[in-house]
């Protein structure tokens, strides 16, 4: 237990908020799913934690470290992938062929609207659940300092890059509001999940 006692050091806010980072932009891509968020943030805290061992505070800042692990294991996350997908790691079918089912349909006629919604990570909103989180933002906005309830309207009506370049500021900027926001919303009852 020593020696993991030993490697805590990484465990630091910037490695949470790049492997949160890494694992949301992985999750949103085409080739991944959103609920592979938590499995792909667990790998890159692995490869975080098992890597610890070699920093050299001589030869970089920590934060460099763990960029540099970080940016390895997505690469690498990303190479296992393609090599699946290349070496039928995962399976596919033809949507012309007959289903199993005794049906002889196709299928392509099996697939419901919510299981394209689903692959294409477009799941449908519970309506109910849209209405409370739109109540829980509203009532947590005005908690907020003016400069960053601005902020997190700016982003809710787009994203980093445009509220940096509508504010003119630097997304690092944004971010920094955003993190400021954070505890208030968390208050609120939101998560970042």
């Amino acid at each position: 237990m020593s020696s993991q006692q030993g490697k805590e050091f990484v465990l630091t806010d910037y490695a949470k908020n790049l492997i949160e980072f890494k694992a949301r932009q992985l999750s949103l891509r085409r080739d991944f799913c959103r609920s592979d968020r938590e499995e792909i943030q667990q790998e890159l805290w692995l490869a975080v934690v098992g890597q610890a061992d070699r920093f050299d505070p001589e030869r970089a800042s920590l934060d460099t470290f763990i960029d540099r692990v970080v940016n390895t294991a997505v690469a690498m996350i990303l190479r296992d992938r393609e090599r699946q997908v290349r070496a039928n790691g995962f399976r596919t079918q033809s949507l012309d062929v007959l289903a199993h089912d005794g049906s002889r349909q196709p299928l392509a006629a099996k697939i419901t609207e919510e299981d394209l919604a689903r692959r294409l990570g477009r799941e449908r909103r519970d309506e109910v659940a849209d209405r409370e989180l739109e109540e829980a933002v509203a009532a947590a906005l005005p908690k907020m300092p003016p400069e960053v309830s601005d902020v997190c309207r700016r982003v809710m009506g787009g994203n980093i890059s445009t509220a940096a370049a509508e504010l003119k500021t630097s997304r690092r900027q944004i971010r920094n509001s955003l993190a400021a926001a954070k505890p208030v919303l968390e208050e609120a009852g939101l998560d970042n999940g």
